[in-house]
């Protein structure tokens, strides 16, 4: 019997003191955690090894990526942008909140997210067609390849200095270059906006929380064939090209009414 009450007394220190590490370990870990949180989304966080984790993976398939302040900048804002959608489509009942490894996670919420965009299509579906004009606007465009010089700033002071400094010297040498590309290649809406320019035209735009200069340096006509053999397809494009817009605008909305948190450094 004494030798029992001796083993159970042996085993009742380290059990305690296993307690108390694991108490201590955890605590330690919510602190880590808690330091590499680097926004919150309705109270949901963001955290900085969660960003460094998509900077390399676009890095990965993006060859021309470059970090800078801003593209980093630009990521968390894409991150914040998936929290909304997801959080949306939790909300409407898409799916159950659940815990998964990282990995795990990323793959469940890019499949909450297009599952979302095809709910949302739906609700859109009232609102999304294409007349015989809008067919012939975008099958016009459809018919140029446009290089573009482009200023970029989330800052609206810095593009107001850059397009004051523009209107001085017409240098637009230290822009960007995008292009030549076609109408159905574009992606950044302001773009899309620019697109219909004349050669030499420059043009300022909106886009928040960025601000756009952009210059259609060139402008070449290419050969396409009749409209009457492609209208169809035309008609498709034009109203995928609604949908990104009308998305886009619902998404700025949820973000206005979003509590957005971005910790300084």
């Amino acid at each position: 019997m004494a030798y029992n009450k001796r083993v159970r007394g042996i085993w009742r220190l380290p059990v305690f003191m296993l307690a108390a590490s694991l108490s201590l370990s955890a605590c330690a870990k919510s602190k880590a955690l808690d330091k590499d949180i680097i926004a919150y989304v309705n109270k949901d966080p963001i955290y900085k090894s969660d960003l460094k984790r998509d900077i390399a993976l676009r890095a990965k398939f993006d060859p021309e990526f470059k970090l800078t302040p801003e593209s980093e900048s630009e990521q968390l804002d894409a991150m914040i942008d998936r929290k909304i959608i997801v959080q949306y489509a939790m909300e409407k009942g898409l799916a159950r909140e659940e815990r998964f490894v990282a990995t795990i996670r990323t793959i469940w919420e890019h499949t909450l997210i297009r599952d979302f965009i095809e709910y949302k299509k739906k609700q859109l579906q009232d609102y999304l067609f294409a007349t015989n004009e809008d067919i012939k606007k975008y099958y016009d465009n459809m018919s140029y390849k446009v290089t573009f010089k482009v200023f970029k700033s989330r800052n609206k002071s810095i593009e107001d200095a850059a397009y004051a400094k523009y209107l001085k010297d017409k240098d637009t040498s230290s822009w960007q270059v995008v292009g030549p590309i076609g109408y159905d290649d574009v992606g950044p809406i302001p773009l899309l906006d620019a697109f219909e320019m004349g050669e030499g035209e420059v043009g300022r735009f909106a886009d928040e929380p960025s601000y756009y200069i952009i210059e259609v340096s060139k402008k070449e006509k290419v050969e396409i064939v009749p409209l009457e053999t492609i209208k169809g397809e035309v008609e498709k494009r034009v109203v995928s090209m609604e949908e990104k817009r009308l998305f886009e605008e619902w998404l700025k909305e949820e973000k206005k009414a979003s509590k957005i948190t971005i910790k300084a450094d």
